[in-house]
């Protein structure tokens, strides 16, 4: 059968036919693991979002809700995720990653970037930037309305590098928005030198939030005492802001927290940063202290928050 090359249809069809057997994501395990395609989707967007339903993830994936139900029930059986009562409507059951689903999920996210990074790697510099360019514009003409309205943002842990990256952005958009000088910097040096320096992968974790490939916010762990952690290095890029990057943070914060045993959160903010306060009641810290400080060159009132874990 003869096609026409010109033909949009046939174009869209042929690259289709191309990428798909470039990654073979036709093979019945993703990436040389135990789970399909569909299972490794359902693994990657319960990583990457928190308070998700089977509903939530029938729409979004657009999967029938039967075929949904047996491919969860077989991946709870395998241990891989959870069911269970959200706390914030008794109505609505949450599914969650277990820890293996979490090993898992990482596993399947190096894996992929691995086989991409060996798709582009005899591409040069300005070829990759090409053919970057040329994708979100593809992205954008095939998504119509909802590719430009939000984007949809990644939450994951920090690589090397990027801690500098998010202490040197906060430090410069406080500075930018409310004034606070070189004393505050320089905290966050101290702040970042001390992770570093007691980085424990089983205590504590430093979360990156992504959207269309770049940072736009942080949050991290750490441990405070033998069943306290503190929240440290909030901070979410302004153009990033309205995507609910903070309340991502915090609860993967929150989820790790859990996840490693601790019983109670706390952490440290002041008075004037309001929709940081907004955040940390929304996800069930309360108010347990504060004092007025002169710090930063400013006059401000330090604030002390906690939440239980148990």
């Amino acid at each position: 059968m003869v096609t026409d090359k010109h033909d949009p249809v046939e174009a869209v069809r042929h690259f289709s036919r191309f990428y798909t057997g470039r990654i073979n994501v036709l093979a019945d395990r993703l990436l040389e693991s135990e789970f399909s395609l569909p299972e490794a989707r359902v693994i990657f967007e319960l990583g990457h979002c928190d308070g998700m339903s089977a509903r939530d993830l029938a729409d979004m994936l657009g999967l029938d809700p039967g075929y949904l139900s047996r491919l969860l029930n077989g991946l709870k059986r395998r241990g891989i995720l959870t069911r269970s009562v959200s706390e914030m409507d008794r109505r609505r059951h949450v599914l969650a990653l277990t820890e293996a689903g979490s090993s898992a999920l990482e596993a399947l996210q190096a894996k992929s970037r691995a086989e991409v990074s060996a798709v582009l790697e005899p591409l040069g510099q300005d070829a990759r930037r090409d053919l970057v360019s040329t994708l979100r514009q593809a992205e954008h003409l095939l998504g119509g309305e909802s590719a430009v309205v939000k984007p949809v943002p990644v939450i994951r842990p920090h690589r090397v590098g990027e801690l500098s990256w998010a202490l040197a952005r906060q430090a410069m958009l406080y500075e930018q928005e409310y004034g606070w000088d070189g004393g505050f910097e320089l905290n966050l040096l101290k702040i970042g030198r001390e992770f570093l320096e007691h980085h424990n992968p089983d205590d504590d974790c430093l979360w990156i939030a992504e959207v269309d490939g770049r940072i736009a916010g942080s949050a991290a762990v750490v441990r405070d005492g033998p069943e306290t952690a503190r929240l440290r290095i909030v901070y979410v890029e302004p153009d990033a802001r309205g995507l609910g990057l903070g309340h991502k943070l915090v609860g993967a914060c929150i989820d790790f927290a859990r996840s490693r045993g601790y019983r109670e959160m706390v952490l440290s903010t002041y008075s004037m940063l309001a929709a940081a306060r907004r955040v940390y009641k929304v996800a069930g810290f309360t108010l347990d202290a504060e004092e007025d400080e002169q710090v930063y060159g400013q006059s401000l009132t330090a604030q002390h928050w906690r939440r239980d874990l148990a």
